[in-house]
């Protein structure tokens, strides 16, 4: 009993955003097609950017029509998108799903909604006054050189909702990542929580202190013994 235990633990979990499951009647989507993207979702926690039909049509419970079908629909209305990508390794080309747009539609979703909590409609002038990290997750795909995972596009949302740190901010987390090498998100994320404990709130503050702290590394480097 406790070896079919362990072996179930090992296989996993499947990291699935709680306002995606809270949203997803609200954004249109039927209980079949979000089914298909947790699938999505899963297999992409796996390691597998571009599962088959087969692949697909193992682990649900309809046939294969229905799944090329809500497949189709989600491209269509672009719930999710193919994207190309080259192997550095290999050099060969492959395909892999990009659910980048899955979730702009749920951020689209929320800020409605937070509209209508408080009693107030946003025009379209007002929403492009406020702050749409659509243009943000543009700029970090730049920069990996690749499409967001899902966890990644939920961390940036996270950033700017939850921890309430400002885009120009962000973008200058980003920046310093760059020029020590350590373009992932875990990086990016300690370095906006380490300005968020020196108080620092201004580009100018998180530029001063990054430069003091690399010129305090450098004293300490120049001075271990040889």
């Amino acid at each position: 009993m406790d070896s079919h235990i362990l072996q179930l633990l090992q296989e996993g979990a499947t990291s699935v955003s709680n306002l995606l499951l809270k949203m997803y009647k609200r954004m249109s989507l039927a209980d079949e097609e979000m089914m298909l993207l947790i699938h999505l979702l899963s297999f992409q926690q796996e390691g597998n950017r571009f599962p088959t039909l087969a692949e697909l049509e193992e682990r649900m419970s309809i046939g294969n029509a229905r799944l090329i079908q809500a497949l189709q629909k989600l491209l269509k209305e672009e719930w999710i998108a193919i994207d190309e990508y080259r192997d550095e390794q290999t050099g060969m080309r492959h395909e892999q799903y990009n659910l980048t747009p899955l979730y702009r539609k749920l951020y689209n979703a929320w800020r409605e909604q937070q509209g209508s909590v408080h009693g107030s409609t946003y025009s379209e002038v007002a929403v492009s006054q406020e702050m749409e990290p659509v243009g943000l997750y543009s700029r970090f795909e730049q920069a990996f050189g690749r499409p967001l995972s899902p966890i990644e596009v939920e961390n940036i949302h996270m950033w700017t909702q939850q921890d309430g740190y400002q885009e120009d901010l962000i973008l200058t987390a980003l920046r310093e990542a760059a020029t020590v090498g350590k373009l992932h998100i875990r990086y990016i994320d300690r370095i906006l929580l380490e300005w968020q404990k020196q108080q620092i709130t201004s580009v100018e503050q998180a530029r001063h202190y990054s430069l003091q702290f690399r010129r305090q590394q450098t004293t300490k480097d120049h001075r271990l013994p040889l």
